[in-house]
This record gives structure tokens, sequence and C-alpha cells, in this order.
């Protein structure tokens, strides 16, 4: 075995990486989007379908540790995909060089300005998770970054307007990847309303409207991300004393949905890629968040109150795959539209790959954000249920595990919560006072899930709450157990 301090490091100064244009924003300079967007632009560099470089901008003022790393390897960085095709054992190696910039919103705004008020931009790509896109009243767009992401995108919309005289071919292709219903719909509905409250003018909202498009989309791949427990074996084969190596699945497939303007401005599916365009992205959606993220959403909690670290060591206890397994069959599919049959082949894929061998999926990524996770993908199935006059108790134990991992439990194999600030004061006050009922009430309408008056509201709360006793009461095994009984 190779010691890293004897390899080169991985950075400018060993690698000449290409001098590209930027044409890509990218917010978010998690794993997911490098082993995922990152991955695909470069190899569509190397195909020849694309010259493009990517500007990676941390959009908010806490610091990131994984956007620090690759700031000190100047943007390089290898990707591992693992899995099985056509029944045998794949294993990719990328060295991604297409990032040439890593810039903070908050701190560099000077820099970032720069960068969006490029000539050369044409696209941006983001996904700021299910807690990025969202209302904040009164959101400062003179602010140097305003706070959310959508004001964000309406400053730096409105000053490219400003600074190319509403030249539409100034304009930008917006994309979406966090995992919630309507992505890019949505934020360009927030961007049109910031621009409203601030009054920013009907010129500027029409060219936001004709010279911009946004587009949902779907992304689907596992990347548990840095691969600890094999890093020197990997930085021996790879040469390099790589800090900031991506381990994702070898499976992938990128949706995107909206004006056929993106097809040229991505043309990733010329190079071979995974990539779909279409004009609505919804029916996707619907059968890939609820099949496999909320799959993810349930079995990360449970898993870390049964002493688990990854997706791969839960999933070898035959408790939680056949508990996995009937939440699928009787609750997740039945709330899924579409022919039985794609459906079911859908799903029997995801289980194939929830149990890839090659993977090691931290239960504690997964539970970053769980509150607005599970209330992007498990909610409506629970809603559907209610609606049917039926129950969904696998599901409703999923959200009562999140909130005890997140409250009495303490903080399973050091997890620290971190999630929508009210929801996590809802949790343990809530916890403090042991009124559970009312903590989940709390919680499910302060993280804004559902409103306080929706009328389906009670029988959740009394689905979760009922739940989140019998877990209290017995513990995860029991429980798990009574609920799929």
């Amino acid at each position: 075995m190779s010691d890293a301090t004897t390899l080169a490091p991985l950075d400018a100064t060993t690698v000449t990486r290409p001098d590209l244009p930027v044409t890509i924003l990218q917010f978010g300079g998690g794993r997911f989007l490098r082993a995922f967007v990152d991955q695909m632009v470069q190899a569509a560099n190397e195909a020849g379908a694309m010259h493009d470089g990517v500007a990676i901008v941390h959009p908010t003022d806490v610091p990131d540790l994984p956007t620090s790393a690759l700031r000190r390897q100047d943007g390089l960085y290898h990707v591992v995909l693992e899995g099985v095709r056509d029944g045998r054992a794949v294993r990719e190696v990328t060295r991604v060089e297409c990032v040439q910039v890593i810039v903070r919103a908050h701190g560099e705004f000077e820099r970032y300005r720069r960068l969006y008020l490029s000539p050369e931009l044409r696209v941006i790509v983001s996904n700021t998770t299910e807690a990025g896109i969202v209302w904040v009243q009164g959101d400062d767009l003179r602010a140097r970054p305003p706070a959310s992401f959508p004001a964000k995108v309406a400053a730096l919309l409105h000053d490219r307007y400003e600074h190319f005289g509403g030249d539409p071919a100034a304009g930008l292709a917006v994309v979406c990847c966090e995992l919630i219903e309507d992505n890019a719909t949505t934020l360009r509905r927030y961007v049109l309303r910031h621009a409203a409250d601030a009054g920013l003018g009907d010129g500027f909202a029409s060219w936001v409207r004709t010279a911009c498009t946004f587009h949902d989309s779907l992304v689907d791949r596992i990347v548990p991300g840095f691969p600890r427990d094999e890093i020197e074996e990997i930085q021996a084969e790879l040469g390099f004393a790589d800090q900031d190596v991506v381990v994702g699945e070898l499976y992938a497939q990128w949706v995107i949905g909206g004006d056929p303007v993106i097809r040229d401005l991505l043309p990733l599916d010329r190079a071979g890629l995974p990539v779909e365009f279409m004009p609505d992205v919804t029916p996707y959606r619907t059968t890939k968040v609820r099949i496999l993220n909320g799959q993810h959403t349930a079995l990360a909690p449970l898993g870390l109150l049964l002493g688990c670290s990854t997706v791969r060591e839960v999933m070898e206890r035959s408790d939680v795959s056949g508990w996995l397994r009937r939440l699928l069959d009787t609750e997740i599919l039945p709330s899924v539209d579409g022919p039985a049959d794609e459906v079911r082949a859908f799903a029997d894929r995801i289980t194939e790959r929830l149990g890839n061998p090659f993977l090691s999926h931290n239960l504690t990524d997964i539970m970053l954000n769980a509150v607005a996770k599970w209330g992007a993908r498990s909610l409506p199935v629970l809603l559907d249920a209610i609606e049917r006059g039926d129950r969904a108790p696998l599901t409703a134990l999923a959200f009562a595990a999140t909130l005890a991992v997140q409250g009495e439990q303490g903080t399973p194999l050091g997890f620290v919560p971190r999630d929508d600030a009210a929801a996590l004061t809802a949790v343990r006050q809530g916890f403090s006072s042991h009124d559970l009922q009312e903590m989940v009430r709390r919680v499910i309408v302060d993280a804004a899930l559902l409103p306080g008056d929706d009328p389906r509201l009670p029988a959740v709360v009394a689905e979760v709450g009922g739940q989140l006793e019998t877990l209290r009461t017995v513990g995860v095994e029991a429980a798990m157990a009574a609920s799929a009984a």
C-alpha cells in the first residue's frame, strides 16, 4: 500500500488543467453535483460534444468543507463509479478538469459578480437541497448577495439585465436539480415575485419571461461521497494524493424539461450520456422521487437508530430489507401512477441499486435536511393513503424515526442534525414537553410541510404521533415489526 505522503498532490502544479470558457455557473459544490453534472460535462468535453467550463458557487454564508478541499486542489478531483452492467462488475474512473473556478457568494462577492456578468455565461445549474428553493419575505435584493437562493438569482439576473442593456442574448438557462416538485418552475415564480416586491419594473420581468428559460429536471445517481475507508487504496491507484475523491454508482439518469433550447446549451446526450430532454418531467419525477428517494428517506433514520452507518450495512439486515420491501409494495407503489409493469420494473431496478455491494452511502449524509426531504418525498404517499381512506404506517414510522433521531434519541453515530431551524426547535421543545402529538403538528406546520388549516393535518399528526409513541415505548425493532404487521 502506498503512503499518501509519497504521492504527488492533485493541483495545477501536477496536472495541466485545460483553459475552458466558463459557460456554466453551478450553485452548490456538494459531492452529488460533482459526481453527476460535472462528471458528465467532463465526459462530454472529452467526447468533443462540449467545450465548457464550470464555476462552482458556494451559495450560503455557512463554511463548506468540500468546497474548501476543492479549492486547495484547484478544482481538480476524481470520480470513481462502480456498479454492475450486463451482469458484470464495472468500475470507471474520471479525472474532472472542467471546474475552472470555486467562489463564495458571501465574502467574495466581486469575484462572484464578475462570473455572473460574463458574456460567456449561458447556464445556471443548482442543487441547493430541498431547503434551498424557498420564499423569504423581505430578502434584500440590494445585499451583496441576498440571503436566499431565489433572491440571489433575482438579483444576479437583474444585474445582468442592466449590465447588458436588456439584450435578449444575455438571458440565461436555469436548470434545477433540487428534489422538489416543479423545482425550476418554483424558482422562476419566486424570482418574479422578488422582482415585483423590489419594484424592478415590467421591463425586467418581461426579460426574465422571454430571454431566460427555467428547466425542471430530475436527477438520479446514488453518490455516497468520500471513500474514507478505501482512500489510501484509491489514491495509490490514481497516483495522486487526491483528498476530494467522490465515489458513486455507475447508474445515472438526468431528465431535463422545458424549452428545447437547453439541448443545444447542454448537449450531453450527444456524447452518449444518460440525459433525456422532454417537455414535462412530472411523470418521471413522481415515480423516481417516491420510489428511490422515498426509500432512502425511510431507511436512513431507522438505520441510525439501529446503530448502522451506511446504506450497505443497513440493507444487509433482513428485518430492514424486508420492512423496506413492504413499504415499497404496500404504500409507495399504490401512490404511483403509470403502467403497473413499467412501475414495477423501475422499482425492481431501484431495489437492486440499493443493494449495490460497491457503495457505502453514509446514512448521516442522507439525513441532511431530513424534514424537508420527508415532506417532498414521503408525505405525498401518506396524503394519498389518507385521501383513499387508507393508512400508511410505515411511511409515518419513517418520519417518527427522523424526529426521534433529531430529538429524544440524541445523536446516533455522532450525527448532528442540519435541518430547518424552526423544525429543529419544535422537535427539541416537543420532546422536552413530552407532548408528542403537538410536537409533530408544530414540526409539520413550522417547516411548511402542510398549512395549519389543512383538513388532512389531523390525520397526518395522528398517524406520525402514534408511530412515535410506539417507537418510544417498544424500541425501533419492535416498532418496525408492528408497523409492517
